[in-house]
């Protein structure tokens, strides 16, 4: 039988990370204004701004999605990672709570990665083929991609193992009882390839949604030239980003993944970073 108890709690308990994260945490939920003294929330001006946008373009309905999912994922590698790692958390200590958890990550990172991807076929088609992105975006038809994009989600949460907070190496993988005994490969190999398929479709598929965009749009920039709006460029260049921070966060997480270690620090500046991207064209759309 494993005891976990006799492991000695210096060994998982980490309250400077604790203190690091939880001010990740505060600095990317709330921006600090200087002149004003007073913090203000970054999500929510910015739903705000594209849900009055939502009537313009299918893309705003887009980031919406985009940015609820980061509302309810977020605070999982900030808040939560923070408090286990103050507690020296371990599966067997809380099986339900970090259980549930990693519930929370999959069921919110895949619909993320899906939408995201989404999001950039939609920028670069509205674009490039106008009338394209209408017959498969507009008049509501955005809606039956959320719809695809939310039961993907279902399908990590209900099929999928979750990955689980580990107060040893301060890292959340699929078996929870790494640091007491050597990964258990026969238990989770399938989780581990899907888990690697998966972010490494969204890490090489957001840039070939770019790179082919970019070639079209070499082609036709004489023809598009005068309709593409300030706005719309704006729009494109933002969504850019995002995607980039995502694929970037993929290629991370396979690794993690794959290698349970401390580069899950990494992940999760590149995770909560795509949040102040949000911010990039709120101006433009107010």
């Amino acid at each position: 039988m494993l005891m976990i108890f006799q492991l000695k709690k210096e060994n998982t308990q980490k309250p400077q990370l604790f203190v690091y994260y939880l001010d990740l945490y505060i600095m990317y939920i709330f921006k600090f204004k200087f002149f004003k003294f007073i913090f203000k929330p970054l999500y929510f001006p910015c739903i705000y701004s594209f849900w009055k946008n939502k009537a313009k373009n299918p893309c705003y309905i887009l980031l919406i999605y985009l940015s609820l999912m980061d509302i309810c994922l977020l605070w999982v590698p900030t808040f939560a990672a923070g408090i286990f790692s103050l507690n020296g958390v371990v599966y067997c200590s809380s099986p339900f709570l970090t259980y549930f958890v990693g519930c929370d990550i999959l069921f919110f990172w895949a619909p993320e990665c899906s939408a995201d991807l989404i999001l950039g076929i939609n920028r670069c088609l509205e674009i490039a083929f106008p009338n394209i992105s209408k017959k498969l975006f507009h008049n509501n038809r955005v809606y039956f991609w959320l719809i695809f994009c939310s039961l993907y989600g279902f399908y990590w949460l209900l099929f999928r193992h979750p990955c689980i907070f580990n107060g040893i190496n301060f890292v959340f993988a699929y078996d929870p009882l790494i640091g007491y005994k050597p990964f258990r490969i026969e238990f989770f190999g399938q989780d581990l390839l899907e888990i690697t398929l998966h972010n490494y479709i969204l890490a090489i598929g957001s840039p070939i949604i770019y790179i082919l965009f970019a070639f079209c749009l070499i082609f036709k920039f004489r023809a598009l030239s005068n309709k593409i709006t300030k706005e719309e460029i704006l729009v494109f260049i933002q969504v850019f980003i995002i995607s980039m921070f995502n694929s970037s966060c993929g290629i991370i997480s396979s690794y993690i993944v794959n290698n349970p270690d401390s580069g899950f620090n990494l992940q999760m500046d590149t995770r909560s970073r795509s949040s102040t991207s949000y911010l990039f064209i709120i101006k433009q759309n107010s």
